[in-house]
């Protein structure tokens, strides 16, 4: 499917124990929900030891980078995970240094 500009992009992301994936979604006149892009990598193998939640942001950020064309100027998107304790890791008050230059690099 091709962008629609007109219509909110979402962000499906996921992890496993040794590639990320991302798509780009967006749903259609009829309401189905479609793939625009998607994007995917083996991890290396030192991100192969990060913990899951590490895992997940890394998805993340690979998604936001390869998606950033589409995404720049959006003035809102959804991005969807599955790791519940990613909810609980961004809340502590003891980030690694990691996790802290990933949480600024989404706020932007």
């Amino acid at each position: 499917m091709l962008p629609d500009e007109s219509k909110p992009f979402h962000v499906v992301c996921d992890a496993s124990d040794f590639a990320i994936g991302c798509a780009l979604m967006q749903f259609d006149d009829e309401g189905r929900e479609r793939i625009v892009s998607y994007q995917s990598r083996q991890m290396k193998p030192a991100e192969r030891n990060y913990p899951v939640h590490g895992k997940e942001l890394l998805a993340m950020s690979y998604a936001l980078i390869k998606l950033r064309v589409y995404l720049l100027g959006e003035q809102t998107f959804a991005v969807y995970t599955d790791h519940a304790s990613l909810r609980t890791a961004m809340k502590s008050p003891h980030l690694s240094q990691r996790m802290a230059r990933w949480l600024s690099f989404f706020a932007e």
